[in-house]
């Protein structure tokens, strides 16, 4: 019986973010713990297969979208694969071409251009030439409403004729159906409905295809009225969804905030709030399914609402054998025990702070002051909760001096006598169409010129942002850049003093071997001093101690 559809969930693509190329590599592998490990135990180079590697991290996790696509097709009786990264499990897709199916899914929630989307599909096409290949989901839905803005004399569009699509038929994707919806999944199954029946599809609503040289739209109807909660039946999963003992989770689904650089489609008709008795049954579903960590993937968790201390106690009581981390607003922490949070199985949490600069704050449109981030910071890592710190370099307004601002903040919350560690992931301002910094306005306000990662304005330009990055990067010492790969097994097995040590070490052997070529002996040496070798990984919590 024929595969009705292959789903995939990601390409691959990697982070914009600005340090995450700076971070150590052993034998051209970025060192994860495990990595690490590996790396010792082999007198000094990387032999796999890496013990802990792929596994019980937060990279690890599946993507959300893939899991929710795959459980809505699959209760409505279509038989779906899911591909959770198309580059990394290239063979697996090629496999799963033996069962015939009829159509490619591609979910665009980590697709950020149309190069990547014609790869990707060019990819697919050579592989499975006469495959049926549907695109949506938020990148095809932001090129739409870019589309609508084509003709407005003050909008910049041109520059953006490349990376989005309907705006210029050049070097398009082949992708025979564009579902244009912030909720398409009805429209996908009838779509597949189609597909299978061999009925024509070209008159479903919401959809684009690219017939010659011309985009043809169909007709625009509203289907996020009468849309559903997001909900995902966890218990008829197949097992690999949660083989690495990480799965991504929402509590809610939305943000309430306006912040300038964000260009998030946003339309409070989909936000949502799980409550907490599905919430806690889906969190005792995964666990019976061995997962042990869950990522909330929440913008903002719960919405920040101020029931925080209220959701804690609910999940400390449950006594669930789950770790848990999430966005949270900084504002939302303000009066949450942080014992108390780490009771309820939160061991990080993820804090969008973007400037330590009261103006750029303000030119961001934050609702947030320097003063809190410190306060609740250092009240999270002393409860040994790890904060991992978002920063955005370069914001309109920015200066040499609110830069150092930023700098010298972050030198300030790394506070190596606590528990908790800090980690950072720092962006230079991207320009981004449809957020509201892009508006004509804002671009006057500040004599802001560009597109994307290459812009100025009247303090400071895109390669200027840059340099402030790698300064801070070299400046900072008690910390490290954020390392999703790391194992937490691994990890959590080192005392927290070990672990401090241990992210510090790295960064600062990440800054030496970008001065000069690192001596395996002194990688060996130094990374012994804090990484105890007496145990191997044995797939239990905790790890190597």
């Amino acid at each position: 019986m024929a595969l009705d559809a292959i789903l995939i969930a990601d390409s691959g693509e990697d982070s914009l973010s600005g340090t995450n190329p700076l971070r150590l590599s052993l034998d051209g592998r970025t060192a994860f713990i495990q990595v690490v490990l590996n790396y010792l135990e082999n007198q000094g180079q990387v032999v796999p297969p890496i013990d802990g590697d792929g596994t019980m991290s937060w990279s690890s996790a599946p993507k959300l979208n893939g899991i929710y696509l795959l459980s809505y097709l699959t209760k409505h009786n279509f038989d779906v694969e899911l591909v959770n990264s198309y580059y990394e499990e290239k063979d697996r897709f090629s496999s799963l071409l033996e069962q015939t199916p009829r159509v490619a899914i591609i979910s665009t929630t980590f697709v950020y251009s149309k190069q990547a989307l014609r790869s990707l599909a060019n990819d697919i096409r050579s592989l499975a030439p006469d495959i049926f290949i549907i695109a949506g989901g938020p990148f095809i839905y932001l090129s739409y409403l870019m589309l609508q803005r084509l003709h407005e004399e003050r909008y910049e569009t041109e520059p953006a004729k490349d990376d989005f699509l309907f705006l210029d038929v050049n070097n398009e994707p082949s992708v025979d159906l564009f579902i244009i919806s912030l909720r398409g999944e009805e429209i996908l199954c009838e779509a597949l409905k189609g597909s299978s029946e061999n009925q024509p599809i070209e008159s479903l609503p919401n959809t684009a295809r690219l017939v010659g040289e011309t985009y043809c739209f169909t007709n625009r109807v509203d289907d996020v009225s009468n849309s559903g909660s997001i909900g995902i039946d966890w218990e008829s999963l197949p097992d690999r969804i949660f083989k690495t003992g990480v799965v991504p989770m929402q509590a809610s689904n939305g943000c309430p905030y306006k912040c300038a650089f964000c260009n998030f489609t946003k339309d409070r008709r989909l936000m949502f709030m799980k409550p907490i008795d599905q919430l806690v049954s889906e969190l005792k579903a995964v666990s019976r399914r061995g997962v042990r960590y869950v990522w909330f993937s929440d913008d903002n968790f719960r919405l920040g609402r101020g029931n925080l201390t209220s959701i804690c106690h609910r999940l400390a009581d449950e006594g669930l054998p789950i770790q848990w981390m999430s966005f949270i607003r900084a504002s939302t922490l303000r009066n949450v025990d942080g014992e108390l949070l780490r009771r309820s199985g939160c061991i990080e949490v993820q804090l969008g702070l973007e400037s330590a600069h009261p103006q750029i704050l303000r030119n961001m449109n934050k609702k947030a002051s320097p003063e809190l981030y410190y306060n609740v910071i250092r009240k999270l890592l002393a409860a040994g909760v790890n904060c991992s710190c978002y920063f955005i370099f370069g914001f309109p307004g920015e200066t040499d001096e609110t830069a150092l601002v930023t700098q010298e903040f972050i030198r300030s919350i790394e506070f190596p006598e606590l528990d908790g560690i800090l980690t950072w992931s720092m962006f230079p301002f991207i320009l981004s169409p449809m957020s509201p910094i892009y508006e004509f306005e804002m671009r006057q306000k500040y004599g802001l010129t560009g597109y994307m990662q290459d812009w100025k304005h009247r303090t400071m330009d895109s390669n200027d942002a840059m340099e402030h990055i790698k300064k801070t990067f070299f400046e900072l010492e008690n910390s490290g850049p954020i390392s999703r790969g790391d194992n937490l097994d691994i990890l959590f097995g080192l005392t927290p003093y070990e672990r401090k040590k241990f992210v510090a070490l790295r960064h600062k052997l990440s800054k030496l071997a970008m001065r000069s070529q690192l001596k395996k002996h002194d990688i060996i040496e130094s990374f012994t001093t804090v990484l105890p070798l007496d145990k191997t990984i044995t797939g239990e919590p905790i790890g190597i101690r």
